[in-house]
């Protein structure tokens, strides 16, 4: 019994020896075989081979610029352009363009559609009486005109104006004579007339047509009279503007102006013309 006991056991631990060395046998040849594998490996990259293929794109960004010039404005253009090329050398673009305007300051002023201006200045009566003496000599003139823009270069609108030449005295006997208080008042349908209308320094012609009323005053040794008398009339003349921004203006204006009134409803020493102005006038103003 003793003897199968230890029989047995002998038998039990060669077997685990065994197994032991087969265990121990496997371990080493894996690690042998990642070894060589690695060692291999190694090898091969020192040669260069296996090659690693990388695959590149090239992106090129290009932007183009233009710009045109003119009286209304500027006109900015941007083309950005990207290309893009691949491992192949194939190329793709694509591109996109951009645009602003940036409006001169005659175009910002012509956008401003209502004008109102006043004027101040010195205005000469053209007549004369029957004796060829002069009714007033230089004196003041002035002016408030407001008008709306129909396009940039026509206005439309109202005018009224004061024309106050200063009081003259003639004679000598039976003809002296002295005029006083000659004024003329004008409220008129106005009208305005720019030639360039796209430039900063304007030139243009003022008109208008409407009702006057005119009065003068005489005193002499054998008349004395006060008469004061409506009628048409009309003025024209011409104009040079200078826009400062694009709502404020300066400039000089010349009008004639021509009343249906005659001299001779307003002084006994009248010769029976109608009455006739030149005036000169600075003015300022807005638009708005």
């Amino acid at each position: 019994m003793k003897k199968t006991l230890v029989l047995a056991a002998w038998a039990f631990v060669s077997v685990q020896a065994v197994f032991a060395q087969n265990t121990q046998s496997a371990t080493y040849q894996q690690k042998a075989g990642a070894a060589a594998t690695q060692l291999a490996n190694e090898a091969s990259l020192k040669q260069g081979e296996p090659k690693l293929k990388v695959n590149t794109t090239t992106t090129t960004t290009s932007v183009y610029d233009s710009s045109v010039h003119n009286k209304r404005g500027t006109t900015d253009s941007m083309v950005v352009e990207q290309s893009v090329a691949n491992a192949q050398g194939q190329t793709t673009t694509e591109g996109e363009i951009y645009t602003s305007f940036t409006p001169s300051k005659a175009a910002q002023t012509n956008a401003r559609t209502r004008e109102l201006s006043v004027a101040a200045g010195m205005t000469h009566m053209y007549n004369q009486d029957s004796f060829n003496g002069h009714y007033g000599s230089n004196g003041m003139s002035a002016d408030v005109n407001m008008l709306w823009h129909t396009s940039p270069h026509f206005a439309l609108g109202f005018d009224y104006m004061m024309l106050h030449p200063y009081s003259q005295t003639h004679g000598s006997a039976d003809q002296a004579r002295n005029y006083d208080d000659i004024y003329l008042h004008g409220i008129s349908l106005a009208g305005k007339y720019t030639l360039n209308a796209w430039n900063n320094l304007r030139v243009y012609i003022p008109m208008g047509w409407g009702m006057m009323n005119a009065r003068m005053k005489t005193n002499s040794a054998l008349h004395h009279s006060s008469n004061d008398k409506w009628g048409t009339g009309f003025y024209a003349g011409l104009g040079l503007q200078y826009d400062f921004t694009p709502c404020l203006f300066a400039g000089l204006e010349y009008r004639y102006t021509y009343a249906f009134i005659s001299d001779k409803d307003l002084s006994s020493y009248g010769s029976d013309k109608n009455l006739q102005y030149h005036s000169a006038f600075l003015r300022v103003g807005m638009r708005f």
